[in-house]
């Protein structure tokens, strides 16, 4: 089986097995919302009943015309699917919640094309097969992208371009791949406009100057567009939205931007129990037994991947909101430097702790998406009325492993009963239930369900058929991950 044909095959068992059936953040919902209006309406921008400009991502322009902060990319991936289920679905707000139900599989796809490209990467700095899959696996099962992967924002999509981009650097044998590198870059802007941040890195790996010219005049096309699309919406090319909607919802209250926040950044970046890479991607240091060899062998990619790691630790260190608030899992916004930190295990010598490893890895990582990690953040909401971001995220009690044990022994019972579903019997439009938060917290499917989309099926009302199909597309998920580990027994191992 040729290995792209393998790395598709573990996104369809990643997805099926793990995704959360749900949009669990108003992020995504918003995008979704625009690709709704786009759809029903032909408009680009958001009418007032829609969102909240409290939340920090929605801004207005001169002319009190309301949009979203964020780049196109994932709006745009969303239409063909609500397009779909609005065929299918017999009124706007099944279409909505199928369209939504649909969307929370993209990420683990994203998430496997990305151990897939780590794949091709590691074979390109001229490792064995073999050592590129342990390489792949270990990102792929256990890493915070595999976490992550349930939630849906757009970070994997920024990620996946910038493995693009550095793929193409590293390969010898394609003509401008200069060109194809920067173009890589250029979509990543589509998403995110911070992919601009990996552009030293990459102009590092490209084989000479020529090259170099090549990757910034195909990012120009990128860079064009982000351009155009901030003068589009705020009539000024270098607003993006996000300071408009940051005073908007902040108002003066403290700089956006700061030097002196990078320390406490960093520190929580790497080590705090709320957002650490330490407590959400612990195998990372299992890689710093192949740092010494890497860096002997690969001294231009070290550098590179260097590079990458400063600019996003540095960039986001700064900003006021680093953690991502305290609604989101991990540390999201650092999510594209994951990839390059797993990138030492080339050299670690599978041997029999090291599967040892992986596999109680992975158990841990199961445990972390188990339960909608927002559960525990609303019970102290709840709680103390209120809640500080900072103490929060620094409680060595909100170790994720620990937190999210506590509530799956909270929640198990639960799901034997009868849970309610306190989504408005509208599509989405802000972030409020038919019900107090105490209810929510108690007995909604959205906060109390195993947090698979196979355990919720069974709390929604939904057809007979519809449950059927789920149990047969579980069983497929289950029987493709059987076939996947007796051919990596047979063929890898």
């Amino acid at each position: 089986m040729r290995p792209f044909y393998i790395f598709i095959l573990f996104g369809f068992i990643l997805s099926i097995l793990f995704s959360s059936g749900q949009i669990e953040n108003p992020d995504t919902h918003l995008r979704l919302t625009q690709t709704r209006i786009i759809l029903e309406d032909g408009e680009f921008g958001l009418p007032e009943d829609v969102g909240e400009d409290m939340h920090g991502n929605i801004a207005i322009n001169e002319s009190g015309q309301r949009y979203m902060v964020y780049n196109p990319g994932q709006t745009v991936v969303f239409i063909p699917i609500y397009y779909i289920s609005n065929l299918f679905c017999s009124n706007e707000v099944s279409a909505y919640y199928f369209s939504a139900f649909c969307v929370s599989f993209i990420n683990y796809f994203i998430h496997a094309l990305c151990a897939f490209l780590l794949f091709k990467i590691a074979l390109l700095l001229g490792v064995s097969k073999k050592q590129a899959y342990l390489l792949s696996a270990f990102f792929g099962l256990t890493s915070y992208s595999f976490v992550f992967a349930q939630s849906t924002y757009e970070h994997h999509f920024e990620m996946f371009f910038i493995l693009m981009s550095v793929f193409y650097a590293l390969r010898n044998n394609t003509k401008n791949k200069g060109l194809l590198s920067g173009l890589m870059l250029a979509l990543g802007l589509f998403f995110r406009t911070t992919t601009i941040l990996a552009v030293p890195a990459i102009l590092l790996l490209q084989k000479d100057n020529k090259s170099r010219v090549k990757l910034l005049l195909s990012l120009t096309i990128g860079v064009g567009f982000v351009l155009y699309y901030n003068y589009y919406r705020f009539g000024n090319p270098l607003e993006s939205g996000y300071s408009l909607a940051w005073s908007l919802a902040n108002g003066d209250k403290f700089d956006f931007w700061s030097i002196s926040r990078i320390p406490i950044a960093i520190l929580g970046f790497l080590f705090s129990p709320g957002k650490g890479l330490v407590f959400f991607s612990t195998t990372i240091l299992i890689a710093l037994f192949g740092v010494k060899t890497f860096w002997k062998k690969h001294r231009i990619m070290s550098f590179s991947v260097f590079l990458i790691i400063a600019a996003y630790l540095g960039a986001f260190s700064m900003n006021f909101a680093w953690h991502g608030s305290i609604w989101s899992y991990g540390p999201r916004y650092i999510l594209p430097i994951i990839p390059f930190l797993y990138l030492p295990i080339i050299y670690l010598k599978p041997k029999k702790w090291v599967f040892i490893a992986m596999i109680i890895a992975l158990i841990l990582q199961v445990e972390l998406i188990s339960v909608n990690y927002k559960r525990d953040v609303l019970k102290d909401f709840i709680t103390y009325n209120g809640l500080s971001d900072m103490k929060y995220l620094s409680g060595i009690n909100k170790e994720p492993h620990f937190v999210q044990a506590k509530q799956l022994a909270i929640i198990l019972p639960k799901n034997f009963d009868r849970l309610n579903n306190y989504q408005p019997n509208s599509p989405w439009k802000k972030e409020i239930r038919t019900a107090s938060n105490e209810e929510v917290i108690n007995s909604s499917i959205e906060k109390n369900s195993i947090n698979f989309w196979w355990a919720r099926v069974f709390h929604w009302k939904i057809s007979v058929f519809s449950r059927v199909f789920s149990v047969l597309l579980l069983f497929s998920g289950i029987i493709g991950a059987f076939k996947l580990i007796k051919y990596v027994k047979r063929k890898i191992i």
